[in-house]
């Protein structure tokens, strides 16, 4: 049986080169830069290749997914009545 992907996946990733392993007071937090990169994940059965797209700021995060979106050709739908509409064209 096959099974089908019915999901898209974007993992934002930060960088870690160059800190220290630990910092803090009592040295138990792990830094991080606020640069990085969001990563569209391949997805065969929708047809999507995957991009990554870098960012410089957490402000930038949005900007960022927004680029792989559209790189992927991807859509987002807010609306919940898109859907039926969409069946009732099928049927026509």
């Amino acid at each position: 049986m096959k099974k089908d992907n019915k999901t898209i996946g974007i993992t934002i990733r930060f960088f870690t080169n160059n800190l220290p392993g630990r910092v803090g007071s009592k040295m138990d937090s792990i830094p991080f830069w606020t640069c990085g990169n969001v990563h569209l994940e391949a997805n065969k059965t929708k047809g999507i290749k995957p991009t990554d797209e870098m960012f410089n700021y957490f402000d930038d995060i949005p900007r960022a997914i927004k680029v792989v979106l559209s790189k992927g050709k991807l859509v987002a739908v807010a609306d919940i009545a898109y859907s039926m509409r969409a069946e009732k064209r099928r049927k026509k």
